[in-house]
């Protein structure tokens, strides 16, 4: 963990910062068949959604620096196996802030998403990742997370 980073469950005022932080999400450049603008606004109501819940299946994790200022957060969620049915922990979303960066936050972040999955008897910890995101795929491959599935896109035309 980050020693100078404290990670703590999120509340609804933490949406202020958080929410404009979630937009950092696309900044890679999405795939040109999605709108950046839409993709931000779906992420935003779904993560704000888990910090206006009391839903035991769904958190979000904030970390701190030790001024108290917010350094990123994760989005993590209980989701079946589509081929199992089995219930396992999924990383919806994973941000740090651009200061932050490059000091263990996001590997801290994800720590906490792995132990909120593992008390809640989860064998499995998922995660979705665009493939053009290449730090991101760099954290993840660092952190030991194996390819299960590559989703494949078509555009179709008339």
């Amino acid at each position: 963990m980050v020693e100078s980073s404290r990670i703590r469950r999120a509340n609804p005022d933490d949406g202020e910062w958080l929410l404009p932080l979630s937009a950092r999400l696309h900044d890679f450049g999405p795939p040109p068949w999605r709108s950046r603008e839409q993709m931000d606004r779906a992420v935003a109501v779904d993560i704000g959604s888990t910090l206006e819940s009391a839903d035991p299946t769904a958190a979000v994790f904030v970390a701190e620096g030790g001024d108290g200022n917010p350094e990123g957060f994760v989005h993590v969620r209980t989701l079946p196996d589509y081929f199992t049915g089995e219930l396992h922990g999924h990383v919806s979303d994973l941000v740090v802030d651009p200061r932050a960066e490059g000091r263990g936050v996001g590997r801290a972040l994800m720590a906490a998403a792995e132990e909120w999955s593992l008390a809640r008897g989860h064998r499995l910890l998922t995660l979705n990742v665009f493939g053009e995101n290449h730090r991101a795929r760099a954290l993840y491959d660092r952190l030991g997370y194996l390819t299960d599935t590559t989703r494949m896109v078509k555009v179709l035309r008339r």
